[in-house]
């Protein structure tokens, strides 16, 4: 009786954590790529755009899913972090994302990390 008590509990404790996208969920990003361009005109500008597809593995949707995307330049000094979001993911669901870093340091990418993040 105590043993199913507890598993009753620690359940309930559960099951609305793996709701939300998350570590403890399994959402897999299956492909991205950057573009860097500098656009002269009255201003310099320049952008840079991570682009990609993640999939929700598991067999229930999840909800707040976030892809994040740190941006370095060539010295390895991070020139911030940006991210795109979905506010819910179906199970087997793929979402096209985007990730952009725009203004005056864009044109300085010169690699990036990616997670799913919170």
């Amino acid at each position: 009786m105590r043993i199913s008590c507890r598993l009753i509990l620690l359940s309930l404790i559960l099951i609305p954590c793996l709701n939300a996208c998350s570590s403890i969920n399994v959402v897999r990003v299956i492909k991205h790529d950057i573009l860097v361009a500098e656009f002269t005109a009255d201003v310099s500008q320049s952008a840079a755009t991570v682009e990609g597809q993640a999939q929700n593995t598991l067999l229930w949707p999840l909800d707040k899913c976030r892809i994040c995307v740190t941006f370095y330049d060539y010295e390895g000094n991070s020139l911030g972090v940006y991210s795109d979001s979905i506010k819910r993911l179906e199970p087997g669901q793929v979402w096209n994302f985007r990730v952009a870093l725009k203004g005056d340091d864009a044109w300085k990418v010169a690699r990036y990390d990616i997670s799913v993040c919170n």
